[in-house]
């Protein structure tokens, strides 16, 4: 124990902020939510790291061990995967010889702020360490992990499955990982307010789980949001000024090359007519492995396109720009601290962040809509289908598209815009759409995205706040979109054909496309989708988009598969929803609505196979429901589990009731109104 503490005082010594813990008070609300107030904003971000720390300490480690390429030293052959994924890319070379440069000098306070208070939660919780020799933490380090994660967010992690699985045709798909995002002009308002929706979709527990918190200093960062373990701002959420939100966007934000290689030697591959040789780098990997962690050796090739991926029929290179800046945790703070749309337009014109659309309004009364990332320009007459399987420099692009060569839309005449993670094609309303194209621009639509556009573009007169909510927490298929087109078989097919389960057939055809609690045929239509993503193997959200409906052939398992399980675990096909379907944590176990693919997404995967329980995972997480008024603003938001990741906190569960009732908590940006209504007032430390 005293080599651990004098380590840890190390730790503190090599600090380079010297954040003074009495310059940081943080306060806890009635629901945990943590206040952050500091007198610089390196301050508030050392508070923020602390609180962040008290509530989920172990996932902010699992992310920072996944920055220094150490997570396979903790979680063993899956967390090995995060490692090679930085080396293999020379993410952490990369950060180490662009920090000095690229990085601006107040931002570079506020990541020693941060790393400061993340090394002095361990210092004064040793207990709590997974990894020892992970300590200190460096700003180098927590920016080597916003690179990493956003370059697999960035389709590279989609990359690398496809090749690895050898799908490399479908390496676009997409995950389960959606977004909602709604804004709202106040021309089209009954109180003449701006309405932002904030309703991003990820995992509710884990590593990629939304934390709430609210950072303010006395240099004017005020702002309440959500972000992931490790995050040193916040990623979506509002100040007193201004709001946004990111929806995944699916655009080809980089290249699959299958590489042609020597027959006589297989150190060449073929590039521009010639035989080339292939560069090699060595990395260097530890893992765990029972009681050990043995080091590992690997060869990396490079190319002309870049790094090689080998399987064993094929070596694939890749070609990504989002592994070649590494500025976008700083674009996020310049969101966070904007005030006005001009201020957040230049930090959304660094284009460091590497995917990401931005639904954006305000107390101005602005709204708008950009589909953002780092993406290649690429020559539009050549073939750009993927693998790539021609070996030249025409397909080696080498600029990417500039900030104004990307789909936009700024306070339409329709009075507003959405996105849920469909095309940029459609973000508005009828004769208000961006119109433009650029080689590898996402084309699809699905479900939700076809869902908001009939509810805003056929509402008539001005929204208020209640149609706002009730739009938000639609639970419904679209009986014209991609749903019916793809799984129009469910409703179709003979019952005279298929006598044994004729009742299940009936059923589904009677069923009104919804996903109430109370829905008494919604079981049975969200255990026969279960049955059918898991025949593909794929995100259910791919089944809305393949090229393919699904088949009869298919659809018959499935509904079978799902007849049967209903009347082993429950003994009946009119069971409700809610019954089936099912919001836990802990002790609390809350009847759950929602659906895959509908607003009010509720992604929910087999948990309990002796019940028969249905556990939600996924879809609708942290929201914000925000009202700008000229004068003020009023923000809504809640979580779906609580603020705290302890089993033992009054917060692991408190907001789940208020989250399937679909109700909020009101949050304050004034300080002093904080104070006087919080729960705990402290420094950290204390």
């Amino acid at each position: 124990m005293r080599k651990i503490l004098l380590s840890f005082l190390f730790i503190s010594s090599v600090s380079q902020a010297q954040i003074h813990p009495a310059s940081v008070t943080i306060a806890r609300d009635s629901f945990g939510v943590p206040h952050i107030f500091g007198k610089t904003d390196a301050d508030a971000a050392y508070g923020l790291a602390w609180a962040h720390a008290e509530d989920d300490f172990e996932n902010i480690q699992y992310n920072l061990l996944a920055g220094k390429g150490m997570l396979g030293e903790v979680l063993g052959k899956k967390g090995v995967l995060f490692d090679f994924g930085l080396k293999f890319l020379g993410i952490d070379t990369l950060v180490k010889a662009r920090y000095e440069t690229d990085i601006a000098a107040d931002f570079k306070k506020v990541l020693e702020g941060y790393a400061q208070g993340v090394n002095d939660y361990a210092m004064t919780h040793p207990e709590e360490v997974l990894l020892k020799k992970a300590f200190p933490v460096t700003p180098q380090d927590v920016l080597q992990g916003y690179t990493l994660q956003g370059s697999l967010l960035a389709g590279l992690g989609m990359a690398l499955k496809a090749m690895r699985d050898d799908k490399v045709r479908e390496y676009y798909a997409p995950n389960d990982q959606g977004s909602n995002a709604v804004a709202i002009s106040p021309a089209r308002t009954t109180d003449s307010a701006a309405y932002l929706l904030i309703n991003s979709h990820q995992p509710i527990e884990g590593r990629f789980a939304w934390y709430e918190a609210h950072i303010q200093s006395e240099e004017g960062w005020n702002f309440i949001g959500g972000l992931f373990p490790g995050g040193v701002t916040c990623f979506v959420g509002s100040n007193e000024h201004l709001g946004w939100v990111h929806t995944t966007n699916y655009h080809n934000f980089g290249d699959i090359y299958r590489l042609e290689v020597n027959p006589k030697n297989k150190h060449q591959y073929r590039y521009d007519g010639a035989w080339r040789n292939f560069s090699k780098r060595k990395i260097m990997l530890k893992v765990k492995l029972g009681l050990f962690k043995p080091a590992v050796k690997r060869t990396v090739l490079e190319t002309e396109y870049g790094p090689v991926f080998k399987t064993k029929k094929t070596l694939y290179a890749i070609r990504f720009p989002a592994y070649s800046d590494i500025r976008a945790a700083e674009q996020w703070y310049r969101m966070n601290r904007a005030r006005t749309f001009a201020e957040f337009e230049r930090a959304l014109k660094m284009q460091a962040v590497p995917l990401f659309n931005v639904i954006y309004a305000d107390r101005a009364g602005n709204i708008f809509f950009h589909s953002g990332g780092r993406i290649p320009k690429r020559n539009p007459s050549l073939n750009w289908a993927q693998p790539i399987i021609t070996s030249t420099s025409a397909h080696k692009w080498t600029e990417l598209l500039s900030y104004e060569e990307k789909p936009a839309v700024l306070n339409p005449s329709c009075g507003f815009v959405y996105n849920c993670n469909q095309t940029p094609l459609y973000s508005s309303g009828e004769g208000c759409e961006w119109e433009g194209y650029f080689a590898g621009m996402q084309q699809f639509v699905y479900n939700r995205g076809e869902r908001f556009r009939e509810m805003l573009e056929g509402h008539s007169g001005n929204f208020s706040w209640d149609d706002f909510q009730r739009i938000k927490y639609d639970k419904a298929y679209s009986d014209t979109g991609a749903y019916v087109k793809h799984f129009g078989v469910l409703f179709s097919l003979d019952e005279k054909k298929y006598p044994g389960i004729a009742d299940a057939i009936r059923k589904l055809k009677q069923w009104n496309r919804q996903g109430e609690v109370d829905n008494p045929d919604a079981a049975l239509a969200m255990v026969t989708h279960d049955f059918l993503r898991r025949q593909c193997d794929c995100p259910f959200a791919l089944l809305m988009i393949r090229p393919r409906a699904v088949t009869e052939e298919e659809a018959v398992r499935a509904i079978r598969d799902a007849k049967k399980f209903l009347l082993k675990k429950h003994g009946s096909l009119n069971v409700p929803l809610g019954k089936v379907q099912r919001h836990i944590r802990g002790e609390v176990n809350i009847a759950a609505s929602g659906l895959r693919e509908v607003p009010r997404a509720a992604n929910a995967v087999l948990y309990d196979k002796k019940k028969g329980l249905f556990r939600i995972e996924g879809g609708d997480g942290y929201i914000q429901m925000v009202k700008f008024l000229r004068n003020k603003t009023e923000l809504h938001s809640v979580n779906a589990y609580g603020a705290s990741a302890h089993p033992a906190s009054p917060h692991y569960t408190d907001q789940m009731e208020m989250f399937q009732q679909e109700e909020f908590k009101r949050m304050a940006f004034d300080k002093d109104e904080i104070l006087k209504k919080a729960v705990r007032v402290y420094h950290p430390g204390k």
